[in-house]
């Protein structure tokens, strides 16, 4: 009888532990697709809106300087840099900035030189410079 009730106690107990184990809900299973376009964007900034040269030597035909502004350049593309000289005396300014395309971001100076001044009438000039950048 001892046998028979220690049976049938672990029948039991194995039923309790059992049967919920087996009777889970069943289950299901799916998947969703994600999809985003990040589109390219582009920042420029100029760290000086005007200069004006030093008073120049008579008779001088160049004159340099670096370092007069700088450049910087945001983007998560790469970019290329545009650099439009309008105004009396245009011909006659270089625009040499230390980089004109790259990925990313970007910061760097821009230097100006004079050329063929002795060409020039006297007098005041005065130019525009548009930077342009481009993300590709």
């Amino acid at each position: 009888m001892r046998k028979l009730l220690i049976g049938l106690t672990v029948l039991v107990l194995g039923v309790a532990f059992v049967l919920p184990a087996a009777a889970q809900k069943p289950r299901a299973a799916a998947e969703s697709r994600v999809i985003w376009t990040v589109p390219a964007f582009v920042e420029l900034k100029v760290t000086e809106d005007s200069y004006t040269f030093p008073e120049l030597q008579p008779g001088i035909d160049e004159f340099f300087v670096d370092d007069v502004l700088s450049l910087c350049i945001n983007t998560n593309a790469s970019w290329s840099l545009a650099i439009t000289v309008k105004g009396d005396g245009a011909d006659h300014l270089l625009v040499l900035p230390a980089k004109t395309s790259g990925r990313g971001y970007a910061y760097f100076p821009v230097d100006y030189k004079l050329i063929h001044l002795r060409d020039m009438a006297p007098g005041t000039y005065n130019v525009t410079v548009i930077y342009t950048v481009t993300a590709e």
